[in-house]
């Protein structure tokens, strides 16, 4: 299906299709903090192993330190899978509607994904608001919880305002297929 093509910061304030596009903006900083977690869990993972089976000394915190740091990966990623609709799909009737039917469906999943990431981008947020109060940490290496609970607050509001966009203004082709 094809992609709206958003773009903002645009050049002079016009419409001249010049400016940066939401994924490139999406690339750069999510792409960029997901690759350094996913970094940071290979690092942690190899130095636990060798530790652990080398030199008899794992990693102090390591299964703490994973779970946190996976939590984070998953989050950084979502807004980076919504919009580039990477997202599982099943799609049965789709080859069997026409075009104008799949278009109101992609929007409609659109606005129902909005309405649903919104939901979850409140509760997350209560919830990160409230460890932020309690000053709930985790119980080896005393980290707190509250920031992780903010990034997916963040990340499922973002993916929210994605799926909007795509629900407002769904792609011209809906066929299942890119252009």
């Amino acid at each position: 299906m094809a992609r709206p093509n958003i773009r903002f910061f645009s050049a002079g304030g016009g419409t001249s299709g010049q400016g940066v596009s939401l994924r490139r903006v999406l690339d750069v900083s999510l792409g960029l903090a997901a690759s350094l977690a996913l970094g940071c869990l290979i690092l942690i993972t190899c130095v636990d192993v060798v530790g652990r089976y080398i030199f008899d000394r794992p990693l102090s915190g390591a299964f703490e330190l994973t779970e946190m740091i996976l939590a984070a990966l998953v989050f950084l990623a979502l807004p980076l899978t919504t919009e580039r609709r990477e997202h599982i799909e099943v799609d049965i009737l789709g080859a069997l509607l026409p075009a104008r039917t799949n278009r109101w469906l992609v929007a409609f999943a659109g606005l129902f994904s909005a309405a649903l990431l919104a939901t979850l981008a409140w509760r997350l947020g209560a919830h990160a608001l409230g460890a932020a109060q309690d000053g709930a940490v985790t119980n080896a290496l005393s980290i707190p919880y509250a920031p992780f609970g903010f990034l997916a607050s963040f990340s499922c509001l973002v993916s929210a305002v994605i799926a909007l966009l795509r629900g407002v203004v769904p792609p011209d082709h809906c066929d299942g297929k890119e252009p």
